[in-house]
């Protein structure tokens, strides 16, 4: 009986620590001119390193995507609405973008892409974050 115990005392330990160490990221995307295409998602560390990449199709004029089991830290995030489905940012001769994009922090572009500090956010243990992105046509 007491091996019973310890066993299910382990096992329920084990579980709770697995399940407080993810969080979750609730994507909200908005602005979107038209429903071609998907949009590209990219979650990015402090070293730009892509801890995420998805493609979410569009089926409306606001895309939700949930993004489970990221592991605490301090994260961006940049979006690319593909209309027409080449799986990159489609840019003009002069390199301008053509599609519709976004940063987290809902940073709007000048003429250069910002900065990670300016679009990153902290993602803490078992929170999720909430990020809203209205997507920028130039």
């Amino acid at each position: 009986m007491k091996n019973i115990i310890l066993g299910t005392l382990l096992l329920l330990t084990f579980n709770s620590l697995f399940a407080q160490s993810q969080s979750k990221i609730e994507l909200t995307v908005e602005g979107l001119r038209n429903t071609k295409g998907h949009i590209l998602v990219q979650v990015v560390d402090k070293n730009m390193a892509s801890i995420v990449e998805l493609k979410q199709k569009v089926l409306k004029d606001v895309v939700e995507i949930s993004i489970p089991d990221i592991k605490p830290g301090t994260y961006g995030i940049r979006i690319c609405h593909d209309e027409d489905n080449n799986d990159e940012m489609t840019n003009n001769w002069i390199g301008i973008p053509k599609e519709g994009f976004g940063y987290s922090w809902d940073k709007k572009v000048k003429m250069k892409e910002p900065d990670f500090e300016e679009y990153a956010f902290i993602l803490e243990k078992e929170n999720n974050a909430l990020v809203n992105i209205k997507l920028q046509y130039l």
